[in-house]
C-alpha cells in the first residue's frame, strides 16, 4: 500500500509541476536530439526561499523520442538539509515531451526522490525540484540547467 501512495504522489507532483502550461513544441536545444552525445549542464538549485542551495553537473542524452538518461554530480552551497537526495552523484532518467522535461535524480528508488520537472528555454532549462518521499511531498524549490559550452 506504501508503494503505491508513493507511485501515486509522484504522479500528482509530476502532473501538477505545471498546472496552465501549454505544450511549447518540440525542444530547442541541439543537443537533446536523439542518438546525440550527452550534453553536460551547470545545474543550480534553490530553495523555496531562493537561496541558492545545491551547485553541480546534469549529463545527459536523449535515447528515443522521449526517453532522457544520463548522470549528475552535485554539492551543496547553504540550506543543504532540506534538499534531498540531490548531493553527491547519481544517474537520473527522465522523459522529454515538446519542451517540458522530467527527471529524476534517484531512479529505481522506491522512497527519497528528488524530481525535477522543467522547460527548455534555448540553451537553459528551467523549473521546480522536489523531494518526494512515501509521506509525500517534504520540501520544494526551483532550479536552472545551463548548457556547458
Amino acid at each position: 500500500m506504501c508503494l503505491v501512495r508513493s507511485i501515486a504522489t509522484v504522479l500528482i507532483v509530476l502532473y501538477l509541476g505545471f498546472p496552465g502550461c501549454a505544450d511549447q513544441g518540440e525542444a530547442t536545444v541541439d543537443s537533446l536530439v536523439p542518438g546525440s552525445e550527452p550534453s553536460a549542464y551547470a545545474y543550480r538549485a534553490y530553495t523555496s526561499a531562493g537561496v541558492l542551495a545545491v551547485v553541480g553537473t546534469l549529463t545527459m542524452a536523449r535515447s528515443d523520442s522521449t526517453t532522457i538518461a544520463g548522470t549528475w554530480a552535485s554539492e551543496g552551497v547553504s540550506s543543504t538539509d532540506s534538499v534531498g537526495p540531490q548531493l553527491g552523484a547519481g544517474t537520473l532518467a527522465g522523459e522529454l515531451t515538446g519542451a517540458r522535461l522530467s527527471l529524476n535524480l534517484n531512479p529505481g528508488w522506491a522512497d527519497n526522490n528528488v524530481i525535477l520537472i522543467g522547460s527548455i528555454e534555448g540553451e537553459k532549462i528551467v523549473g521546480t525540484w522536489t523531494w518526494v518521499t512515501f509521506a509525500g511531498p517534504r520540501t520544494h524549490g526551483t532550479f536552472e540547467a545551463v548548457k556547458k559550452k
